[in-house]
């Protein structure tokens, strides 16, 4: 087909609006039709087959194993009003772990020297809007007080997940009533550990991000 003919077509196509052949009725939320599973299981389970840890029971006592066994350092966090249980900040303090502050200058010689600070970084603790049990994905968008950062610069995420926001799939959470995804400015998918893979197809983790993910079922 020659190019001018070519553009006319696609030009009718997208005027109409719609696909080619496509029913007039809408077939609303195409969502599986599966049996039932134990979400919750099913999550546990496959965020550990992609190197990923559960943790379940007293959120505190989660913390205390996690610091316990990685030790201490300094903390980029979620502001306390956007995470999903109360105390933990001042928990993690007496425990050693100092907070960062998250707010990155706009000044690009305060941004830098900011930054770099961000080298020392041990843990990152955020909430989570939801998991996935199909794949062991948590979800974790970013706004005021919710730093992406947090989830990306540290060693160790520590996500808060609560576990009425634990879904078989990412369709069973989009048509999930309340689920605003368009809301956010940042929406990320994470399914374990940072991961990358060299030309010798060598396996590393934490190279581009947490080497360790910790999902805390509240």
């Amino acid at each position: 087909m020659e190019r001018d003919a070519f553009l006319t077509t696609a030009r009718i196509g997208v005027g109409r609006g719609r696909v080619p052949n496509a029913p007039d009725d809408d077939p609303g939320p195409l969502v599986p039709d599966l049996p039932f599973a134990d979400v919750a299981a099913m999550f546990a389970e496959n965020v550990e087959k992609v190197d990923g840890h559960v943790h379940t029971g007293d959120p505190l006592e989660a913390l205390d194993e996690i610091v316990t066994r990685h030790g201490s350092g300094p903390l980029l966090s979620w502001d306390a009003d956007q995470l999903p249980i109360p105390g933990v900040l001042p928990h993690l303090e007496n425990l050693g772990c100092i907070r960062v502050d998250a707010h990155v200058p706009g000044d690009p010689d305060a941004r830098r020297v900011h930054q770099s600070g961000y080298m020392d970084v041990h843990i990152g603790l955020t909430g989570a809007e939801a998991g996935f049990a199909e794949t062991g994905s948590v979800v974790v968008h970013s706004g005021a007080g919710m730093p992406r950062m947090a989830s990306l610069v540290p060693l160790i995420h520590i996500a808060l997940l609560p576990a009425g926001r634990i879904f078989r799939s990412p369709m069973h959470w989009l048509t999930e009533p309340g689920t605003q995804i368009a809301a956010h400015t940042n929406v990320v998918y994470i399914t374990g550990p940072s991961r990358t893979a060299d030309i010798e197809q060598q396996l590393n983790l934490g190279v581009h991000g947490p080497r360790e993910l910790h999902v805390i079922v509240v």
